[in-house]
């Protein structure tokens, strides 16, 4: 009995171990440079809505070392077996060496302690590669950055133009200016975004360069998709939030609530206040990363998402792809929605959330040219090119003359060797921007160092709207001229201060969600109760 129980507990640790050591190799060679608070946003959060292929392509990558990994461990355990594998070395003169290789005995003789050692080693190897030692730093010390530096913008004097403009954003899912043509500020020898190059070259792009081509630097807390929109939207990064202070902050996910972040203020917000319409479309599940929440609850948005799609008759269940539906019918069905808000005598605000460019190798539409030697380059390039049909559609638009749209990135792309393969030499990778038909002109706009979060009042900006202060949340109005916070304390001040633990940010901007949530979810069991009585 004591023998099966031992064999029990070494085929579990073999199995943990294993498993540890195999989710360390692949986050860390697929997502180098998150934080760990991804991990416990999406926990949080739920992956409801991931991609089929996307949680296949992680299995696959993944299935084949776990079982090498299976099969050295149980090679190195291995004690008692009627097989015995030696090697025989021949030496001159000498009595020949015979080496036991199976059951290996240094390990095999002592595979308890091994497999303590080995457990060690492995849960060492998953706390670092995850960045949880990092996390626990940073939580274990506070900063007032927030205190000092937040604008609450529901409170800032904002004045609008007589006639208000319309705001066109479309948010591409890790459109990054590293993909762009060496000539203009990107590692390419020719660009895989021509197009999309070619509307920043035009137009207002904000640069970290003086000369070329640039955009935002990732920082923590805006580094993946729903961080990213909640950083371009509200001027805040998105973090997880204290763990004994808002534990709950998801309670009643999926029972419709829209609180989310309801102590934010955001872009929605002030347009709403300002008599917008606000509509958001995007080929995935609204539910994936609180989006739909986020959404609805900062700006009472309409939310056209492949659940919208199915229940209103655009397609059926069975013609689901990638995330949802493709970029092709976002845009189609983009057209529509804005030609509806156009007809109405309200301006309006339109996001469009792409996503044939995730990770890993995106959704290669039937319609796009293969030109490239990998997928996800010809991904690129058709997303460059629908992007820019979209906006030459708009343009032929009576409306366009009081509309501005703005091309951003939600984040740095994720596939990190695909970048990587081609950076020679030192090589800042930076977020895509472009302001298409702005109501300023932009004076300031190269040689900046700034983040996502300084998007938020420059879009504002970028339709006529004055800003006292030209701050808004975190970020700051990059048509002003005004320093922003990465520029004024230095990038990985700023960004050491932000990775911290902010009362002010668990309390105001997720407290006031989470009470309200927890209040909610308490009525409504409250009321279930009563009924069943």
């Amino acid at each position: 009995m004591k023998n099966k129980i031992k064999s029990l507990v070494l085929i579990i640790l073999v199995l943990v171990c294993s498993l540890l050591i195999e989710a360390s190799m692949y986050y860390k060679s697929t997502y180098p440079e998150q934080d760990f608070e991804l991990i416990l946003f999406t926990l949080r959060a739920g992956v409801a809505g991931t991609s089929p292929e996307v949680i296949k392509s992680i299995l696959f990558s993944c299935i084949g070392q776990y079982i090498a990994l299976l099969l050295i461990f149980y090679l190195t355990f291995a004690k008692h077996t009627k097989h015995v594998l030696n090697l025989n070395i021949t030496r001159k003169n000498k009595k020949n060496m015979i080496i036991q290789l199976f059951p290996f005995k240094p390990t095999s003789n002592h595979r308890f302690i091994y497999a303590i050692v080995t457990l060690v080693v492995s849960i060492t190897l998953f706390v670092k590669s995850f960045g949880i030692d990092t996390y626990i730093k940073y939580q274990s010390q506070e900063s007032t950055i927030f205190e000092n530096y937040y604008v609450n913008p529901e409170e800032a004097y904002m004045e609008f133009p007589e006639k208000k403009r319309n705001l066109i954003i479309i948010v591409g899912e890790s459109f990054e200016n590293t993909v762009l043509s060496k000539e203009n500020g990107g590692v390419w020898e020719q660009s895989l975004m021509p197009e999309l190059e070619e509307l920043a070259l035009d137009n207002i792009n904000f640069s970290n360069v003086p000369d070329k081509l640039g955009g935002a630097l990732s920082i923590y807390g805006t580094d993946y998709s729903a961080a990213g929109n909640i950083a371009i939207t509200a001027g805040i990064p998105q973090k997880a939030g204290d763990f004994t202070q808002n534990a709950n902050q998801y309670i009643n996910y999926y029972d419709g609530s829209k609180n989310f972040l309801s102590g934010a203020y955001s872009l929605g917000e002030v347009l709403q206040k300002n008599g917008y319409n606000n509509e958001i479309i995007m080929g995935s599940d609204g539910y994936f990363g609180n989006r739909k929440q986020y959404y609805e609850c900062n700006g009472d948005y309409k939310v056209f998402d492949v659940n919208y799609a199915i229940e209103n008759g655009k397609m059926t269940n069975e013609e689901r792809v990638w995330w949802g539906f493709e970029d092709d019918k976002l845009y189609e069905w983009s057209k529509e929605e804005i030609t509806n808000l156009s007809n109405q005598n309200q301006p309006f605000n339109f996001i469009i959330l792409t996503a044939d460019t995730h990770f890993t190798d995106g959704y290669l539409s039937p319609y796009a040219d293969n030109i490239y030697p990998t997928q996800y380059e010809n991904v690129h390039a058709y997303a460059s090119k629908c992007a820019n049909n979209f906006v030459n559609w708009v343009k032929q638009q009576d409306f366009y003359e009081d509309t501005t749209i703005v091309i951003v990135g939600d984040h740095l792309g994720m596939q990190t060797e695909f970048y990587n393969s081609k950076i020679e030499g030192y090589y800042i990778r930076t977020i895509y921007n472009a302001f298409i038909n702005s109501a300023i002109p932009a004076s300031h706009n190269k040689n900046r160092v700034f983040t996502s979060m300084d998007i938020y009042p420059t879009m504002l900006a970028s339709i006529g709207v004055k800003i006292e202060g030209d701050r808004l949340g975190l970020g700051t109005n990059l048509f002003s001229g005004k320093p922003t916070l990465a520029e004024e304390l230095g990038f990985e001040a700023f960004g050491d201060e932000i990775h911290k633990k902010s009362t002010f940010y668990n309390t105001h901007i997720i407290g006031d969600e989470y009470i309200t949530m927890k209040k909610d979810y308490n009525d409504k069991k409250r009321k279930e109760s009563e009924s069943e009585n």
